[in-house]
C-alpha cells in the first residue's frame, strides 16, 4: 500500500508576465507537498511572496506515483493578496517562462504547466503518469505542439 500526498501548483500572472521560482538547477511554478491540516494554497503564498492568494481557476490535476507515494498535484491560476515582499522568484515574460519550464526534469510538472502557458491543453486537464519514465496520459487529449 503507498502513501497519498497533495501537492500544488500555481501560474501567478502579472500582464504578459509569470512568475517563476527556483528549485536549483531548475525553474518552477510556486508550490509544493501540502501538509496535513495546512491550507491548501498556503505553500503557494509562501512562495510567491505573498500573504495570500486566491484560486481563480482549476488549471490541472496531475496523478503520479513517485518513491512509493501515491501524488495528485493541483494546478491553479491565482491571485496574490498583499504586497508582495519579493522574497522568493522572478518575473519573466511568457516566452522565457516556458523556455525555463520545458528544461525541468520533472515530468509532472513540467508538462501541464508548459501545455497550458503553449494553450495546448484546455482547463481543468486531468494528467496521469503510470510510470514516470514514460509518457502520460491527458484528458482530454492535448494538442501536440
Amino acid at each position: 500500500m503507498t502513501d497519498q500526498q497533495i501537492a500544488v501548483g500555481a501560474v501567478v500572472r502579472r500582464g504578459k508576465d509569470v512568475l517563476l521560482v527556483s528549485a536549483p538547477p531548475d525553474w518552477a511554478l510556486p508550490g509544493g507537498a501540502v501538509a496535513r491540516g495546512e491550507p491548501l494554497l498556503a505553500k503557494v503564498a509562501a512562495e510567491a511572496g505573498y500573504a495570500t492568494v486566491l484560486a481563480e481557476r482549476l488549471l490541472w490535476i496531475a496523478r503520479y506515483t513517485a518513491q512509493g507515494v501515491d501524488y495528485e498535484m493541483l494546478g491553479f491560476e491565482v491571485t496574490g493578496v498583499g504586497p508582495r515582499d519579493g522574497a522568493a522568484g522572478e518575473w519573466v515574460h511568457l516566452t522565457e517562462a516556458v523556455e525555463r519550464l520545458q528544461r525541468m526534469w520533472f515530468a509532472p510538472i513540467r508538462e501541464p504547466a508548459v501545455a497550458y502557458l503553449t494553450g495546448r491543453a484546455r482547463v481543468a486537464t486531468l494528467w496521469t503518469w503510470a510510470d514516470l519514465e514514460g509518457d502520460p496520459v491527458a484528458h482530454p487529449a492535448v494538442s501536440s505542439a
